[in-house]
Parts: structure tokens; sequence; C-alpha cells
């Protein structure tokens, strides 16, 4: 490979790794040789890539109400702004100390969180599989001339979405979209990040169990503990509630449907099918062999003193394997 530098660069290839059997390790083998899959629908930094910024939930609000001097409020209309150019190239908003072309209503949104450790995966443009990071999950809330909350925590719906999917559930139009986030290394992410890893397969942090109160509106105040309910006549609703939105902003996949918009510039893209998401899941392994622990005259033959390594353990299995294929 060339570089603009000047710099030249000699890439070994995959297949060359193969013929000569030079791999770096027997992950990298395993991963790239043996799973014909891998090498058929991943991008290589789907696996390469170390870390993606995620900036999960933009809350977006609008206020047409008047300003402090009784005027209306106006912010910066971007788009208006970015499509007026004057004669040496420069925009309405391109010189220092100007707000270029104003509308009516001043604009100011906040993120829910942000989280940059692996990704969720999905499918791209292309129909391989690739990191996903948050696009514009986008909820809204518009106050009006007078003052009034018109719309509060609003999420609109993907019914294209939900056509083309054919399935029961609407997506959300909060939208998780595929990227090369340009932080690829040689060390890859390892075989248990995507196949025990409910997030990587869409199913959320965890599995999901975590920030399952979005739809209700969260008052931390004195609250009486069998009924919920606030304790206080007079008290003040910190949190307002985002009625549409029963999973975690990493969620893609809920009750095996999607539940968000995946990269709609596209139509190939989406969440990882549920042909792929199971073939996956590889939770419970280790029960395979773990739940005999308990068995004594079993365990003392199989088991060693200590704590075996990851490699001893692999090597434990592949054992175990090669004796189960000799009984045949």
């Amino acid at each position: 490979m060339h570089s603009a530098t000047g710099n030249d660069f000699d890439i070994p290839l995959l297949k060359q790794l193969n013929l000569d059997n030079t791999w770096k390790s027997p992950d990298a083998m395993v991963a790239m040789s043996n799973v014909q899959k891998h090498a058929e629908s991943l991008e290589c930094y789907a696996c390469h890539a170390s870390w993606v910024p995620q900036c999960y939930g933009c809350h977006v609000h609008v206020d047409y109400g008047p300003d402090k001097d009784g005027k209306p409020k106006h912010d910066t209309d971007w788009i208006a702004s970015g499509s007026k150019r004057n004669p040496d190239g420069s925009t309405a908003e391109s010189p220092l100390g100007v707000k270029g072309i104003q509308s009516p209503g001043k604009v100011h949104e906040t993120r829910a969180y942000l989280r940059w450790e692996e990704p969720v995966l999905g499918i791209n443009g292309e129909g391989r599989v690739t990191p996903l990071m948050p696009g514009c999950q986008i909820v809204y809330t518009v106050k009006a001339r007078d003052g009034r909350t018109v719309a509060l925590d609003e999420v609109a719906l993907s019914y294209d979405e939900q056509k083309e999917l054919g399935q029961e559930r609407t997506p959300l139009a909060i939208d998780m979209a595929p990227v090369q986030p340009h932080s690829a290394q040689r060390k890859a992410r390892t075989c248990e990040s995507c196949h025990n890893n409910p997030k990587a397969m869409g199913y959320g942090i965890s599995g999901g169990v975590y920030q399952l109160r979005y739809t209700e509106d969260i008052v931390e105040d004195l609250i009486d503990q069998k009924t919920g309910k606030v304790i206080p006549t007079n008290y003040q609703i910190q949190i307002p509630k985002i009625e549409a939105l029963d999973f975690d902003w990493s969620t893609i996949i809920k009750d095996e449907q999607q539940v968000q918009t995946v990269g709609t510039h596209w139509p190939l893209s989406r969440a990882l099918t549920k042909e792929m998401r199971d073939g996956m899941k590889r939770t419970g392994l280790c029960m395979g062999c773990h739940r005999e622990m308990t068995n004594a005259e079993l365990w003392s033959k199989v088991s060693e003193k200590g704590t075996l390594t990851d490699e001893q353990h692999i090597e434990l299995m592949n054992k175990a394997l090669k004796a189960y294929a000799g009984s045949k």
C-alpha cells in the first residue's frame, strides 16, 4: 500500500497467511480461516475497530417563546446559512462573530449518556456486518410563542422501516448508524466480545436490563414504598417520561423485533438478522461442563488443582472434543 505521505507498506494477505500458516495466533486462524462466514459477511473493522464514539439520546428543545426583552427568540438557521454562498466560497455563517441567517425558535440539545467501548453490531449499506453508533436519536420538546409546551419528549415513528422489515412493531425514528470509526488496530476483538455479548448482537447493554424507566416520570422526593406514589402534594418532575421509549438507547432488538431504525440512507442497512443472532449466541457454554462441579466423583476425574489459564482451558476442551470424536 502506498500512502499519500510517500511511505510504502507491505500488507500481508489473509489468503497468503493461510497458505503459509503464518497466523499470529490461533484466534486469528479460527476467526479468519476456519469460520467461513466471517470472511463472507464481516467488514474487517467490525472486529479490528478498538472503540467507537457512542453519544446516546439527542434531546432537542425548541423554544419559540419571547426572550428576556420580550422579543421572539431566534437562532441560526444552519441550512439557510450554509446554502447562501458568497463570491469567495464562504457561506452566511462563515465569518467570525456573525450568527448567519436567523430563523424563529431558540434551539438547544443535550445527550442521554456517552460510551466509547465496544459498539453494537449491525449491517451496513453493502450488506456486511459493521460497527454501529448512535446516529440521530432525537427526542424533541417544543414550546409555543405563548410559552406553552406543545410537545414534551416526543419521538417520531418510522412506518417505512416497519413496512420494509415486515414486522408488527413500528420502529422509533431514532437511528443507529453503520460507521467506519477509524480506530482500527492490529489486535482484534475477542470471540467473547461478540458471541457472548448481548450489546454487540443488538439486545442492549447487559441485555437491555438497564434504563427501563424512560416511560415513567422520575421524581426524586418522598415516595411511598408500597404504592410508589409521591407523598408531598407539591412536587417537581425531575426527568419527564419518554412514553414511546420502553427500551434503552443501546437496544435495537427487543422481543425479536427491530425497535429503532438502522442507517436509513441505505436499503441494506439494518440490525443483524435473526439467523445471524442465533448463530452468534453462545451464552451458557460454560454450563455444559461446570454444572457437574457438585458431582464430586465425576469432577475429581476431570478437574485439576488450582485455576486453569485460558490457554489450558482451551486445550482441555479441545481434548474433550477429540475424545468425543474418538467414541463415535
